[in-house]
C-alpha cells in the first residue's frame, strides 16, 4: 500500500521523534506507540496506516539496538528515514504545478520542462454609424471570439495553436512550432502572424483604440496576408530586435507554395526602455511576388469593422508584385504615451500597365488618468498587457485611459481611382482588471471621394460610435 503525501511526512515526523527520544530506545517507541494510537482514534490515520507505521517504528528501533550491538560499516542497507526521503523525492519529481490567473490555466512539470497553458478571448462590439450621404448601417457582432493553447516541451520546444470563432466562420490564427535551443535566436515554423508595423505586432487586445488606423488595411488584404504558412528567425538584446522570414500562402489558402511568396524583416531599437519611459524606434519591409493574378483589392473601414468600406481601389489587375516599407515611432513617458507610424506601397504590374504608389499614416496619443504606464516589451518591439494600479474587485476602480488619433488613406494613383480618407478618433478606455476591459470611440470620418469601386464615389463626412467589451484569459 502507497502512503498519501500527508501521511508520508507524518512517517517522517514519527521516525524523526523516534530519533530523538533515543536513547533508551524502548521508552521511546513506547511513547511514540501512544502518540499513534492517539492519532488513530482521532481518525487521522486509519488502521492500515497505524500497523504500518507501528511496524516501521519497532523495525528502526531494532535495527538501531543491533547496530549498537554490532557495528557494522556496510552502508548498502538504508534506513527507514531514507527510504522516506527518497519517496518524497520521487512524489516531488512525479508532481505538476498547475496554476490559473489572468493569463488562463497553465500546467507545469515540477522540473520545468513542460508547460501547457489555455487560454482565449472574448471581444463584443457594437457600432452606430449616423450617415450621411450614404446608407451604411449599424449593428453588434461578436469580433473575436478565440481558443489558444501553447506551451513548451523539453524547455526548447514550443508550440502554439489558435481558433477564431468570431464572425460567424472559424479560422485557424496560429499553428507553429518553435525552437528555442540557441538563445537569443528563435526559430518559428507554421501558421503565424508576421511581424510587420508597430501596430500590427502589438496583439489586438491591447490596442488604444477598437480597430487599428486606416493603413492597416494595407496588410489586412488577403492577397498580402498578416498570417501566413512561413518560417521567421528572430533574436533580441535589452532594447532591440530584428527579425525576418519567408512566407507562402495562408493555411486556409489551397495554392502551391510558389503562386506566392514573401520575404519580410523588422528591425526594432528603444534607446529609452524603461518600466516608465520609453522611445522606439521601427521599421519594417515586406515583399510579395505572385506567380498569378492575385486580385489584389486595397480597401479599408473607417476604422468600424461593421460599417462597410468607403475607398477602395477595385481589383488591381496584372499585378505582379507589391512592396510595402513601414517606419514606426513610439514613446512613454510615465501616463502620457504617443505613437505614430507610415506605410508606403508599391504595386508592381505587368504588360507596361501603370505602378500605382499608395501610403497611409496615423498619429496618436494617450494619458492614463490613473496613473498607470503602457506597458512597453523590449524583447518583441510591442506593447503588452495593461496591469490596473487599483483592481476592481480588489476595492480599486481599476485604469482609465483618454485617448486620440489622426489617421489617413491615400488610395489614388497612377489611374487607380480608389479615394482618399481621414479619420478622427477619440476613445476612453477602462480596464477594470488586466483580463477585462471597456472601451468607447467615436470616430469623424471624412472622404474626398469616396472610391467609385467601394460603391459610393461621393464625398462623405459620417459620425461613428463604437463601444466594445473584452474578456482575455
Amino acid at each position: 500500500m502507497k502512503l498519501q503525501t500527508k501521511h508520508l511526512l507524518i512517517h517522517g515526523v514519527i521516525l524523526g521523534c523516534i530519533s530523538l527520544l533515543y536513547p533508551p530506545a524502548y521508552a521511546g517507541t513506547e511513547a511514540m506507540l501512544k502518540l499513534l494510537k492517539v492519532l488513530r482514534d482521532r481518525g487521522t490515520l486509519s488502521q492500515d496506516e497505524f500497523e504500518m507505521l507501528r511496524d516501521a517504528a519497532k523495525a528502526d528501533e531494532e535495527r538501531e539496538i543491533s547496530e549498537r550491538r554490532q557495528p557494522n560499516d556496510d552502508k548498502t542497507e538504508i534506513s527507514g528515514r531514507e527510504k522516506f526521503k527518497e519517496e518524497v523525492a520521487v512524489t516531488r519529481q512525479d508532481s505538476i504545478k498547475i496554476k490559473t490567473d489572468y493569463k488562463g490555466l497553465t500546467v507545469e512539470s515540477a522540473d520545468g520542462d513542460f508547460k501547457f497553458n489555455v487560454g482565449g478571448r472574448i471581444q463584443i462590439d457594437a457600432n452606430f454609424a449616423d450617415e450621411d450621404q450614404t446608407r451604411l448601417g449599424s449593428g453588434a457582432e461578436i469580433r473575436r471570439a478565440r481558443l489558444k493553447v501553447e506551451g513548451t516541451m523539453w524547455k526548447i520546444w514550443g508550440y502554439k495553436f489558435q481558433m477564431d470563432f468570431g464572425e460567424e466562420e472559424t479560422e485557424i490564427k496560429d499553428a507553429y512550432i518553435k525552437f528555442k535551443g540557441l538563445k537569443p535566436v528563435t526559430f518559428t515554423l507554421g501558421q503565424q502572424k508576421l511581424p510587420f508595423t508597430l501596430q500590427s505586432w502589438t496583439s489586438n487586445n491591447w490596442q488604444v483604440f477598437q480597430e487599428r488606423a486606416l493603413l492597416n488595411s494595407f496588410i489586412e488584404d488577403d492577397a498580402i496576408g498578416r498570417r501566413r504558412l512561413g518560417l521567421k528567425i528572430s533574436t533580441h538584446g535589452n532594447n532591440w530586435t530584428a527579425l525576418a522570414g519567408l512566407f507562402g500562402e495562408g493555411a486556409d489558402h489551397g495554392g502551391q507554395f510558389n503562386e506566392s511568396w514573401a520575404p519580410m524583416g523588422r528591425v526594432t531599437f528603444a534607446p529609452i526602455a524603461k518600466a516608465t519611459r520609453v522611445l522606439h524606434l521601427g521599421a519594417g519591409a515586406y515583399y510579395r511576388h505572385y506567380e498569378h493574378d492575385p486580385e489584389l483589392v486595397f480597401s479599408a473601414h473607417p476604422e468600424a469593422h461593421i460599417v462597410p468600406n468607403l475607398v477602395s481601389t477595385g481589383v488591381i489587375s496584372e499585378t505582379e508584385d507589391a512592396l510595402l516599407l513601414g517606419g514606426e515611432l513610439s514613446t512613454v513617458w510615465g501616463p502620457f504615451h504617443a505613437q505614430g507610424e507610415y506605410l508606403h506601397v508599391k504595386v508592381g504590374r505587368k504588360n507596361s500597365l501603370p505602378e500605382p504608389n499608395f501610403n497611409g499614416w496615423y498619429v496618436q496619443t494617450g494619458y492614463f488618468l490613473t496613473g498607470e504606464s503602457r506597458n512597453y516589451e523590449p524583447a518583441k518591439g510591442r506593447y503588452g498587457r495593461i496591469i490596473p494600479q487599483r483592481i476592481v474587485s480588489q476595492g480599486g476602480w481599476g485604469a482609465w485611459e483618454l485617448a486620440f488619433r489622426y489617421s489617413t488613406i491615400d488610395l489614388e494613383d497612377n489611374g487607380i481611382l480608389g479615394g482618399v480618407e481621414s479619420n478622427f478618433t477619440a476613445g476612453l478606455n477602462w480596464y477594470a482588471t488586466p483580463s477585462v476591459m471597456f472601451r468607447a470611440n467615436y470616430i469623424h470620418a471624412e472622404t474626398n471621394p469616396s472610391s467609385i469601386a467601394a460603391g459610393v464615389g461621393i464625398a462623405e463626412d459620417i459620425n461613428i460610435y463604437t463601444v466594445r467589451g473584452q474578456i482575455v484569459f
